[in-house]
C-alpha cells in the first residue's frame, strides 16, 4: 500500500542524512505525528521473526519536546497505547508502552533507540485462569469482588476456597496460599511460621489438598522483558514490566517501514 509522506518528514529526513541532532528530533516528531494519523484507531498487524501481532493503536503521545529535544535529538518520553492485542500464546485487552530517552541515531540505516521502557498490560482474568488450569487442571482460580484471588476445586466449588497471594518476577508467576475457608470457617492470613504451617496442614487434611502454593514459567515472553508487578481486580488483571533498552533499524527510503518502526515499540518481541 502506498503511503503519502507526511508534511515535515522529507525536510527532517534531509537534516537526519546530514547527521544533525535537530534533524533527528524533527524527524522523530514528524514520525510520531504521522503514526498517530496513520494508525490510531485502525486494526494493525506487526510482523517480526516469523510471527505477527494484531492490535488496534489507541494513542501516540510524547513529552519533553522543547528546545533541548531539538538540540540533542532526544525526547523525554514517548507513550504508545493499544487495545485488543493478540500474539501467539498471548491475548491482552490493552497495552501501554512508555519509553524514556527516545532518539534517532543517524547513519546509512538510521536506528530508533529507547530505554528504559516500561509496560503495563491488561489481561482478561479468564485467560489467566486458563493458563493456570493447564498446570493445575482440578483447580479453578478467580478474583472475587474484594479483589482477592481465590482457588476452588472445579468439581466442588462450594466446599471451600484458598486465598492466594499472586506475584510475578522476571518470567515467573508465583502464587502462595495465605488463607483458607472450609465449611464457613476462615483461617488466615498467617502471621507466623506456625500459622503458615497450620494453614498448610489444614489444606492437606481437607479435600482442598490439590490447592498448593506454586510457580510457573510464563512462555512466549521476550527474553529481555522482566515482569515486576501484578495488580488483581474483579474483571481484570494488570501486569507491569520493563526493558532496559530497545532498538530497531529501518530504511529511511520507505516511510511506511519508518512509521511501523516507531509503532513497533508495541511489539515487545524485539
Amino acid at each position: 500500500m502506498a503511503v503519502e509522506t507526511p508534511a515535515g518528514v522529507s525536510a527532517a529526513s534531509a537534516l537526519l542524512d546530514a547527521g544533525t541532532a535537530p534533524g533527528s528530533a524533527l524527524l522523530l516528531r514528524a514520525l510520531l505525528e504521522a503514526a498517530r494519523l496513520r494508525y490510531v484507531g485502525r486494526p494493525t498487524t506487526l510482523r517480526s521473526r516469523g510471527s505477527e501481532v494484531r492490535l488496534v493503536p489507541t494513542a501516540v503521545a510524547s513529552s519533553g519536546l522543547g528546545p533541548r529535544a531539538l538540540t540533542t535529538g532526544r525526547f523525554a518520553t514517548v507513550t504508545l497505547a493499544a487495545r485488543d492485542v493478540v500474539r501467539p500464546g498471548l491475548v491482552l485487552r490493552g497495552l501501554t508502552v512508555t519509553a524514556a530517552d527516545v532518539r534517532l541515531r543517524p547513519g546509512l540505516a538510521p536506528e530508533l533507540v529507547a530505554g528504559p521502557v516500561e509496560i503495563e498490560a491488561e489481561l482478561d482474568p479468564d485467560w489467566v485462569a486458563g493458563r493456570l488450569r493447564e498446570h493445575v487442571p482440578q483447580v479453578e482460580v478467580g478474583v472475587d469482588a474484594d479483589g482477592v484471588a481465590r482457588a476452588r476445586l472445579r468439581r466442588r466449588p462450594g466446599l471451600g476456597a484458598a486465598d492466594l497471594a499472586v506475584s510475578v518476577d522476571g518470567h515467573t508467576l508465583s502464587w502462595k496460599v495465605i488463607g483458607l475457608t472450609v465449611a464457613g470457617r476462615w483461617m488466615g492470613p498467617p502471621r507466623s511460621a506456625d500459622t503458615r504451617r497450620s494453614v498448610r496442614a489444614m489444606v492437606d487434611r481437607s479435600p482442598l489438598a490439590a490447592i498448593r502454593s506454586g510457580r510457573v514459567e510464563l512462555p512466549g515472553l521476550p527474553g529481555a522483558l522482566r515482569l515486576h508487578g501484578i495488580d488483581l481486580h474483579p474483571g481484570r488483571v494488570l501486569v507491569r514490566g520493563g526493558l532496559d533498552g530497545w532498538r530497531r533499524t529501518f530504511p529511511l527510503a520507505r516511510i511506511d517501514d519508518v512509521l511501523r518502526g516507531a509503532l513497533s515499540l508495541l511489539d515487545l518481541s524485539r
